[in-house]
């Protein structure tokens, strides 16, 4: 039992680092969304404004000791604050996991991975890296506006504050749909990079 739930625990580490290298690269690769998407035409405000009032969201967003979010190009109502509000209380919760699980991950790499009993995991690692591939197929099949739809339907139960009235929260308009298409892409590669290589590592034997 103990060992089930420290693989249990360090599963849900690497998934909180999967999202969390998704959240910060995101806002490293930015600039180049802000250029793909053309995001200087949709708000006609020069890249670097865009850039700035981007960052400050995401500080909000990820930084615990930033309470107040305001954006001085964009104005946000009271239910796009409320909505940013638990995006950040989500993005603690990732990192809070991350927190609490990575010594126990550590205790796991010692115990486990370091003596070679990994293989013993290995079909729970294989439904683990097999999930997103279930996810991507039926994203493809309803369609990445419904996927997307569906998506915050399931995270926020009862709250409908994340469908943004541009002329409201124009903060929306420098993160259309495909600049989250892009995230949820570099999410899924990451998360699969992470398990793929303890999946191979759990095919070898020392």
């Amino acid at each position: 039992m103990r060992t089930k739930l420290i693989f249990g625990a360090s599963l849900l580490f690497l998934l909180s680092l999967a999202i969390l290298v998704t959240i910060y690269l995101a806002w490293i690769l930015y600039p180049f969304e802000i250029s793909w998407l053309n995001l200087t035409n949709r708000v006609h405000l020069k890249s670097d404004i865009i850039q700035y009032n981007f960052h400050i969201l995401m500080d909000y967003l990820t930084n615990p000791f930033n309470p107040v979010l305001e954006m001085p190009d964009f104005p946000s109502s009271e239910s796009g604050l409320h909505h940013f509000v638990v995006v950040k209380g989500l993005f603690h919760l990732a990192q809070g996991v991350a927190i609490v699980t990575l010594p126990i991950f550590y205790l796991f790499w010692k115990q486990v991975i370091q003596k070679g009993f990994l293989s013993l995991y290995r079909r729970g690692l294989l439904i683990m890296l097999s999930l997103p591939l279930v996810l991507g197929l039926v994203g493809v099949f309803i369609g990445f506006e419904q996927f997307f739809t569906l998506f915050h339907q399931i995270l926020f139960v009862g709250d409908d504050t994340w469908l943004f009235d541009p002329a409201k929260d124009p903060v929306i308009l420098i993160l259309p749909e495909d600049f989250f298409l892009h995230c949820f892409i570099l999410f899924f590669v990451t998360y699969e990079i992470l398990f793929g290589l303890f999946y191979f590592k759990s095919r070898r034997r020392l």
